[in-house]
């Protein structure tokens, strides 16, 4: 299965995983980016590769010709499915680096493509329109190879996959929005199972159409042969995790964080709360390329008093904080600055309780730093 889309991916590919698992499959999960241990990318069975035999392969990808100028994320890649094959998985979920006609994961032959959203995001690579954005994940479509796509993409970006199935000969599958909620109960009509009640495991905040997708996705594979009972894709929903997305810090209750990087992605925290006042602070790390001032009107009014710690991840494209500063302050926020993503949360948590916790946003490269200082880590076994 290859997953691209705008956000959504990972999720989507952690639900379908954790089911076939829960369905008896072996399975291998392929995604980016690691948050504090680089075998993260690379599970089998919920596994991380075995160290040793990452170091042993690093070494010959190395000693091919050319293999000292390939990509960090071109060597993850062959190094995933590398592993894949050595562990014979019988079905691989596979998470899209970037856009996806271009991205090295896309030398696949899928038995199932799917889009799980289209949204403004990466534009200096990708387009600065939602049609030229489209195109670019339309890329991973195949010649008879059924494709699924979230409910809801919009409808320019939803025609141009559609022509790119239609040239390809790839059946459209979109996801039916019929799902109800209930805090974390989900009740959905399905072609295969009848009437399920899920778990979202993701505290009840995982956007409906994450979680349509993933049903519709594990409804075309039933219809392609594969057994997945109804008892897998509930216990399959229920086990899954994807650390690092919109969840509490497991050793401190006054600090949550969403590894949102985009505008679409806070949408989807705001909506997740309601648009109410929930956090007694926010800190904010972006890169460069994110649009601040959108990014800081969408979540102004989940944030009491406007109080922000504005800081960065230890990454080369990070915004600097001050930068988050002056547009912040042009915005009527209450701001500080931390030179650092732990210094930053240690600040943000003496303005929070349990009850209006500090928020953490804009990079999971951030999220893995406050990872690595306040506990959380994601572990081998999901």
């Amino acid at each position: 299965m290859h997953v691209a889309g705008t956000n959504g991916k990972g999720s989507v590919c952690t639900l379908v995983e954790r089911v076939l698992r829960e369905a008896g499959e072996n399975t291998g999960l392929y995604t980016s980016p690691h948050l504090v241990d680089f075998r993260e990318r690379i599970r089998v069975r919920g596994r991380w590769a075995d160290d040793a035999w990452l170091e042993k392969k690093l070494d010959a990808i190395a000693a091919i010709p050319g293999g000292d100028d390939r990509t960090f994320f071109e060597v993850a890649t062959a190094l995933g499915f590398d592993w894949f094959a050595h562990e014979s998985v019988s079905w691989a979920v596979v998470e899209v680096g970037l856009g996806g006609r271009l991205d090295c994961t896309n030398v696949l032959t899928p038995d199932v493509t799917v889009i799980t959203s289209i949204g403004l995001d990466h534009t200096e690579i990708l387009g600065d329109t939602l049609n030229a954005i489209a195109t670019e994940k339309a890329g991973i479509l195949k010649f008879g190879t059924p494709a699924v796509l979230a409910p809801g993409l919009p409808p320019e970006a939803h025609e141009v996959i559609v022509r790119a199935a239609a040239k390809c000969g790839a059946r459209v599958h979109v996801a039916p929005a019929n799902l109800e909620r209930s805090g974390a109960t989900i009740t959905a009509e399905t072609r295969a199972w009848g009437t399920v009640s899920l778990t979202d495991p993701f505290h009840g905040r995982l956007p409906a159409t994450n979680l349509a997708t993933a049903l519709e996705v594990l409804e075309v594979l039933v219809e392609r042969g594969v057994a997945i009972p109804r008892e897998a894709v509930e216990g399959g929903f229920a086990h899954a995790r994807w650390p690092g997305r919109h969840e509490p810090c497991p050793d401190e209750p006054r600090l949550w964080w969403d590894g949102a990087h985009n505008v679409d992605g806070m949408r989807a925290i705001v909506e997740a709360v309601d648009g109410a006042p929930r956090y007694g602070a926010l800190v904010l790390a972006l890169s460069r390329d994110k649009d601040l001032g959108a990014v800081l009107d969408t979540l102004r009014p989940i944030v009491r008093d406007g109080r922000l710690v504005a800081t960065r991840a230890q990454i080369e494209r990070a915004r600097p904080p001050d930068e988050i500063e002056r547009a912040a302050r042009m915005r009527m926020w209450e701001v500080a600055i931390a030179p650092d993503v732990a210094t930053a949360c240690a600040q943000a948590i003496e303005l929070a309780s349990p009850e209006h916790p500090a928020l953490l946003t804009g990079s999971l490269f951030a999220v893995g730093e406050a990872m690595a200082a306040f506990g959380g880590a994601p572990g081998e076994i999901q």
